[in-house]
């Protein structure tokens, strides 16, 4: 009987002990190690911004009158010089043809007086009152030139009609708009930088441009100027970042994106910030020692995405 009894204890013990070793195995559970090594680490930031034509005019008339001939269309592309919209044009040319008349008549007229008075036989008066006509014909006929030239509408550089605001035999008056004219070969995105992050930025720095519309792709901008002076409303520093468009794909008026770099660190060690502790005001992560997960404080720096730089 003795020894059943303590065959049986023995039995007792031994599953106590695999228990005990068991439970053990338990509270100490295998978690997962990565191996970190020094990358570079941007700490960056995102604004909204909008894309805008590189060079954007609006073309008003300069005389008043009837639009005789009108040379664009919305979409059309035009050079420096073309001639656009013309305005009472016919009718300033006979007008200037008149004044250039007059004035060669002046003149001549002038002239005759002149060699009078130099043999003596015209007064002085005379002279006097045909410099007066000749100067005066020459106002007109520089007054009508004028006039004559702002009646042609032209485009003052190479761009795209974005559009049209008089047509043809309308009536128009000074001031009134005609034609809007973008460049696109290169554009421009306008975002604001807070007032905090305005000292890490000047003209010539890179950013990383991205579109809703176009979201297989990112654009290569450079700041091309930052305002003097912040939005008295949003207290941000509107930043105009370059880019370059040669195959038109950025339109006037898309949404951007633009990803602002503070400051880079090329050998940063990062860690998951879900792997830290906060521990009585205290930062901590575990390192890998001998098998066994090590605790060790930390000072948290830049927070990208989900890593944190230790």
């Amino acid at each position: 009987g003795g020894l059943a009894v303590y065959g049986a204890k023995a039995k007792y013990d031994e599953r106590e002990a695999n228990r005990a070793t068991s439970n053990h195995e338990q509270r100490v559970p295998n978690v997962k190690v990565k191996v970190l090594k020094p990358a570079l680490l941007e700490d960056k930031f995102t604004v909204t911004g909008t894309v805008y034509g590189w060079e954007n005019v609006t073309i008003s008339a300069e005389v008043v009158g009837k639009i005789e001939w009108k040379g664009a269309d919305t979409g059309d592309t035009v050079t420096k010089g073309q001639e656009l919209f013309r305005i009472d044009t016919e009718a300033m040319q006979t007008r200037y043809e008149q004044a250039k008349a007059q004035a060669r008549l002046a003149g001549q007229e002038f002239g005759r007086v002149q060699k009078l008075t130099d043999k003596g036989v015209s007064a002085a008066r005379d002279q006097d009152s045909a410099v007066a006509n000749r100067d005066v014909a020459e106002a007109d006929l520089h007054a009508m030139e004028i006039q004559l030239r702002k009646s042609v509408a032209k485009a003052p550089m190479d761009g795209v009609v974005a559009r049209v605001f008089s047509e043809q035999d309308e009536f128009t008056d000074v001031g009134k708009p005609l034609v809007n004219i973008v460049q696109l070969h290169k554009v421009k995105v306008r975002a604001g930088i807070p007032e905090r992050d305005i000292p890490y930025f000047k003209a010539g720095d890179t950013v990383r441009i991205q579109l809703d519309a176009i979201p297989d792709r990112s654009f290569d901008g450079t700041i091309h100027l930052i305002a003097p002076a912040a939005d008295l409303i949003t207290h941000t520093f509107e930043a105009e970042i370059a880019i370059e468009n040669a195959d038109g794909c950025l339109k006037p008026g898309m949404i951007a994106l633009a990803h602002l770099v503070r400051k880079k660190y090329p050998d940063a060690i990062a860690v998951p910030i879900f792997s830290t502790a906060l521990i009585d005001d205290k930062r901590f992560a575990f390192v890998e020692k001998d098998g066994k997960a090590e605790l060790r404080q930390v000072e948290i720096g830049v927070i990208s995405g989900s890593n944190a730089h230790v």
